[in-house]
């Protein structure tokens, strides 16, 4: 239930032309803008009811084709005029990748289970994180993360979860045997991709920290955290490995090389 509860703030907020930080008006007028609109708008997360209706390798295959499209998009999207467009659908497009992520795993009851927990933890560190400067130091969050929920975009719960998945089914590959190495390596992927959006988020307006550099402890927590989450995750050895290893590709591609041309 909690995974559908944003395909329905999402199609609210899109359907609501009034809504603040809704699509401004003249921006889909590019071909670019049209493709990108077209994957990423609510309704076409109902994609992701049709894509349980294919075999597993046609639900791959388009899973994949999708979360390539719409990041390649966005990435020359964000380095147009349109730039503001693209910046805007953000939670639109995370929303959307870790629902293809989740269709693509083994979505029994505990697994969901176990997401719903790191999304409420997730999202309860970074409440107390903006609002009291614990843990990462004193930042807060900018307008292109979508509804914020005491400070904290609700998406950024959606990230936390969708991040785990990635760097734990890569970990769980490479080490299938042990879960400290599991949970020592995810942690480890969760700081580099750390490191890679946090140049970006301040010019995306994601996030901004008071103080710059970006301070020892964001990192210090962030991997105290992921540590944590990964032990919740990694406590079953069924993992999908195609989709997420694509998608964390992708992560690392995109947010690198907006580090090198935004």
């Amino acid at each position: 239930m909690l995974f559908g509860t944003i395909a329905q703030l999402v199609e609210q907020r899109t359907e609501n032309p009034c809504v603040p930080g809704s699509i401004p008006g003249g921006t889909t007028k590019t071909l670019l803008s049209r493709v990108f609109l077209y994957i990423t708008i609510p309704k076409s997360i109902y994609l992701t009811n049709m894509l349980k209706l294919l075999d597993n390798n046609e639900l791959k295959n388009i899973s994949i084709f999708i979360i390539w499209l719409i990041n390649i998009s966005g990435f020359f999207g964000m380095l147009s005029d349109e730039k503001d467009f693209f910046l805007s659908s953000s939670p639109y497009v995370l929303t959307l990748t870790l629902l293809l992520l989740i269709v693509n795993n083994n979505s029994d009851k505990k697994f969901l289970i176990k997401l719903s927990l790191i999304f409420l933890l997730g999202l309860i560190v970074e409440i107390i994180g903006v609002n009291y400067s614990f843990f990462f130091g004193e930042y807060q969050y900018g307008n292109n993360l979508g509804i914020k929920f005491f400070g904290v975009p609700l998406v950024i719960g959606f990230n936390w979860v969708l991040l785990i998945v990635l760097t734990g089914n890569f970990a769980h590959r490479l080490f299938p045997k042990s879960k400290l190495s599991k949970v020592l390596f995810g942690s480890i992927l969760m700081i580099l991709l750390d490191l890679l959006i946090e140049i970006s988020a301040p010019k995306l307006d994601y996030w901004e920290f008071t103080i710059h550099p970006v301070p020892l402890s964001n990192y210090l927590w962030w991997f105290v955290f992921s540590f944590f989450f990964h032990l919740i995750y990694q406590s079953d050895s069924n993992k999908e490995f195609v989709v997420s290893t694509n998608i964390l590709v992708v992560h690392f591609l995109f947010f690198g090389m907006l580090a090198l041309f935004l």
